[in-house]
């Protein structure tokens, strides 16, 4: 049979656009990238993101750059997501609802070409050993199909690629999570806010543990690396790097899209992907929603189908597929990282806002026995003054209405508590429950009739222990570090107050079984041999720490296991 294309990805996020790059690199096939979002990848592009930024009220929302560009009407984003289930129902335009919902699901994303990276903040700590046996080793979640030492050259791939700044010394060995090779460049430099926390309780033991600051591991330039600069320390890492010394994947778009057997596709909205005549996933069809007739399915063939579309698009295309669902598990399992933060002045000026967002964090909560009944966490240490819990704005205006300060008073008074703003924020691990599902809404978005997802969701007891013990310990170290917190309860008025970390995963998770998983442990689906999963919806458990290093590693798996099929098989579109 004579095909279209070689392979064909959906998605053009990290994922997508590494699963690209590796199997250009492997062999010369012909490559779609298919992409719902409709916008640049150059200099240009991230200039005008930048004045769009500077034009929105909200400057620090996720959002903010990309509400200008067209695809936000064609292809909706969850603009909403972080607010409580009452709320976000009155205003979410895409998220809908199942009357089981406990709480709402709170994590966004951005439809883009390059995906949400043109966002993330790009911290990249490692899984432990014991993520990936969290069933075997302390009797809850689940046990991956594979082990951190099956994983380790490829996070060591994953590193290079992405351009990690670490210290290899500080993280080589945490928990048993051995390095076989040193970070690409070193750590982002301290910051004085960081000096001065570290002097304060590097060393101290809190509620029996040895706590230990260490420079987090980011997707960011401490030098020049990759062509791309040095980061300048604008702290607005989150929602645009102005500079791209942040990776996202339009890095390795640029890299792959110079070959002229890979093209891209944007403004094409995947619906389903079907079988062919030999049975096999080989149709792909989208809607191209830049066309007269916007909800036509056109359709293209592959030998290989990838999708890389994020763990709530993917299964929405599986669902409407109805395909790779035998074991009842596409939808399900769905994971975010439950975070909340506590804000603090610290005794004497620490001069937030000079550098990344964070820096530096604390590992030492992570593991432990204590995992039977309740997460670990893992600690950021901020850098931009109270994050979301508040910004200096609220000062000012706390001063303004509550002190009645004006003139050089409120200016003694702005100068005195800005410069003292710091914040700790804990992340925690969800278990994966068949009961936390996205699946299709009887909703349709409005442009192209494409169902939006629909949630059944709430907030696990073990992720709000691990909450509450990320509340004492923070506490505990503001108390070494003699600095007043500003009070916010956990608990408040019956109901748990916690942010999301916008770390989606798990709904397509893997696994040995087919009977209870959707792929294997080389991403590729249990009943189609041709069609693979790529991206953090393939997790298993969720882990505390950041996703996307572990899920280009997987990837990096998955596009070698592709190669190995079509090398084996002879397919080819030409």
């Amino acid at each position: 049979m004579k095909y279209d294309y070689d392979v064909i990805i959906v998605g053009s996020g990290v994922a997508g656009a590494m699963c690209a790059w590796k199997l250009s690199t492997l062999g010369d096939y012909r490559i779609l990238i298919l992409e719902a979002g409709d916008n640049g990848i150059g200099q240009g592009q991230r200039v005008e993101f930048h004045h769009a930024m500077d034009r929105q009220g909200n400057r620090g929302d996720m959002f903010a750059p990309y509400l200008e560009l067209e695809s936000r009407k064609m292809v909706p984003s969850p603009e909403k997501a972080g607010k409580p289930l009452d709320a976000q129902k009155a205003e979410e335009k895409y998220y809908d609802y199942t009357p089981e919902s406990q709480d709402s699901f709170r994590a966004g994303y951005t439809r883009l070409v390059g995906g949400s990276t043109w966002a993330w903040r790009g911290n990249c700590p490692r899984f432990l050993p014991s993520d990936f046996a969290l069933r075997s080793t302390y009797g809850a979640g689940r046990d991956w199909p594979i082990s951190y030492g099956e994983l380790e050259k490829s996070y060591c791939e994953a590193e290079q690629e992405l351009g990690v700044s670490g210290n290899h010394d500080e993280l080589d060995g945490l928990f048993g999570a051995f390095r076989s090779r040193p970070f690409p460049m070193p750590g982002i430099p301290l910051t004085y806010s960081d000096q001065l926390v570290k002097t304060r309780i590097h060393g101290k033991t809190v509620n029996g543990t040895k706590v230990r600051v260490i420079t987090t591991p980011q997707a960011r330039n401490s030098e020049p690396y990759d062509g791309r600069p040095a980061c300048e320390g604008h702290s607005n890492c989150i929602p645009l790097c102005p500079i791209q010394a942040k990776y996202d994947a339009t890095v390795h778009l640029r890299r792959v899209l110079v070959k002229p057997n890979v093209t891209l596709r944007s403004g094409a909205a995947v619906t389903r992907v079907s079988a062919g005549r030999d049975g096999n996933i080989t149709r792909v069809h989208f809607r191209d929603w830049r066309s007269d007739d916007k909800t036509k399915d056109r359709v293209l063939t592959a030998p290989v189908i990838v999708l890389a579309a994020h763990a709530i698009e993917t299964p929405k295309i599986l669902l409407m597929s109805n395909v790779a669902n035998s074991s009842g598990q596409v939808g399900r399992n769905l994971m975010d990282h439950i975070q909340w933060e506590i804000a603090a002045e610290f005794p004497e000026p620490v001069y937030p806002f000079r550098g990344p967002q964070s820096v530096t964090a604390i590992e030492a909560f992570r593991d432990g026995p204590f995992r039977r009944t309740r997460s670990g966490f893992r600690m950021t240490i901020g850098n931009d003054g109270w994050g979301r819990a508040g910004s200096p704005a609220k000062i000012i205006d706390e001063l303004l209405t509550k002190d009645r300060a004006y003139g050089p008073d409120l200016m003694t008074k702005v100068a005195d508590r800005v410069t003292r703003m710091i914040r700790l924020s804990f992340s925690t691990e969800m278990l994966p429950h068949p009961e936390n599902r996205v699946d299709l809404s009887a909703n349709t978005d409005a442009a192209l009739g494409i169902p939006r997802p629909r949630f059944t969701f709430a907030v696990d007891d073990y992720a709000t222990e691990a909450l509450k013990a990320g509340v004492e310990t923070a506490t505990a170290l503001f108390n070494l570090m003699g600095a007043k917190i500003e009070k916010k309860d956990l608990i408040e008025n019956g109901k748990l107050n916690w942010n999301t970390a916008a770390h989606i995963m798990g709904t397509c998770i893997m696994g040995n079984n087919p009977a209870d998983s959707v792929v294997d442990k080389w991403g590729r689906t249990h009943d189609n041999h041709n069609l693979y999963i790529a991206g953090s919806s393939v997790f298993a458990t969720g882990a505390t720490a950041n996703p996307t290093l572990t899920l280009v590693a997987l990837t990096l798996r998955t596009a070698r296991a592709i190669h190995k099929q079509l090398k084996a098989g002879g397919v080819h579109a030409h």
